[in-house]
């Protein structure tokens, strides 16, 4: 192999790898089940079938309370506190 081919064989490799080191750190910092990151309190699930069935292991969110929406990882679904309850919010 010529020594052109060997050095774009190894930046190549080396930016697929970044790249997949910044795909699961990213992964890895998204929370887990349906608690508010913001908030604490449960949201809701926005359901959209294409995005459901394109990435599963995302579900799309948002906070009655506080208003935040964003993505979580799939996880337990958790009972509302008992402010949730009182006040309805679920």
């Amino acid at each position: 192999m010529s020594d052109a081919v060997v050095f774009v064989a190894i930046f190549v490799g080396i930016f697929i790898f970044l790249f997949v080191v910044a795909t699961l750190g990213f992964f890895l910092t998204i929370p887990r089940g349906d608690r508010c990151p913001n908030c604490d309190h449960s949201t809701l699930w926005v359901e959209w079938v294409v995005f459901d069935r394109v990435v599963p292991w995302f579900r799309k969110s948002w906070c009655l309370s506080c208003g935040w929406h964003g993505l979580l990882r799939r996880g337990e679904v958790s009972e509302p506190t008992p402010t949730e309850q009182v006040s309805g919010k679920r």
